[in-house]
């Protein structure tokens, strides 16, 4: 439990330099709170979190080769006073409705205003859940769809091993023969099996189930 008379410890994950140092300047204007640039520490994001216990992780959706729902279950399991607020560049409905789904309840695009930033690192730091203004009016067409309900659980997509196989393949830029080969059926299998991953995860295409893939931690960008 955060003591309410020391700061906020915001701990940033985010590759993209341009944003974090906004995020930093703004954080500097804010007496109530201090950051930590997991960037200025040559070490792992696991160690980062272990050794500061953040109060706050802001984290990109697109982190690369960390999925959210690892450090999710990390700060779960090792840094239970921590909580989890998530940044990303687009509005991605089922990206949207997985991360609820994990139990992450504060999510904002990355084009949100600054104080909705320091609103939601206020909320969060008391336990409350918080959403920026677009992705709240995001939220209520999901509900007027059927596809989001406030006080149900949103259970997050079920791939069987035989799926994540076939999508980490797709992710390798295999053609579905090429697929096929490897898995050892047939053509049209595979593209049954596309089909039935791209209905799933709310993919129009291979380069949305790339998406998914690395935001679910089945894929890793490989270092460049």
């Amino acid at each position: 439990m955060r003591v309410l008379d020391l700061p906020i410890r915001v701990l940033i994950l985010d590759h993209q330099e341009i944003f974090t140092d906004g995020v930093k300047h703004l954080l500097e204007s804010q007496k109530s709170i201090e950051w930590i640039d997991q960037s200025q520490h040559n070490q792992s994001i696991e160690a980062t979190i272990l050794d500061f216990q953040p109060d706050i992780i802001l984290m990109d959706a697109d982190y690369p080769e960390v999925a959210v729902s690892s450090v999710y279950t990390l700060i779960k399991q090792h840094a239970v006073n921590s909580k989890l607020i998530v940044f990303s560049s687009i509005q991605n409905d089922q990206m949207l409705l997985d991360i609820m789904a994990i139990g992450i309840s504060a999510f904002l695009l990355k084009t949100c205003k600054r104080q909705e930033l320091i609103d939601a690192i206020d909320a969060v730091s008391e336990g409350s859940t918080f959403y920026c203004k677009e992705t709240t009016s995001r939220l209520r067409v999901l509900m007027a769809n059927g596809r989001y309900h406030p006080h149900q659980k949103n259970e997050p997509i079920q791939l069987s091993e035989k799926e994540k196989s076939v999508l980490q393949l797709i992710c390798a830029e295999c053609t579905s023969k090429e697929i096929a080969d490897q898995l050892k059926m047939s053509s049209r299998t595979i593209e049954a099996y596309r089909k039935s991953l791209q209905e799933k995860t709310g993919s129009k295409n291979s380069a949305g189930l790339i998406l998914y893939a690395i935001r679910s931690g089945i894929v890793a960008l490989k270092a460049s």
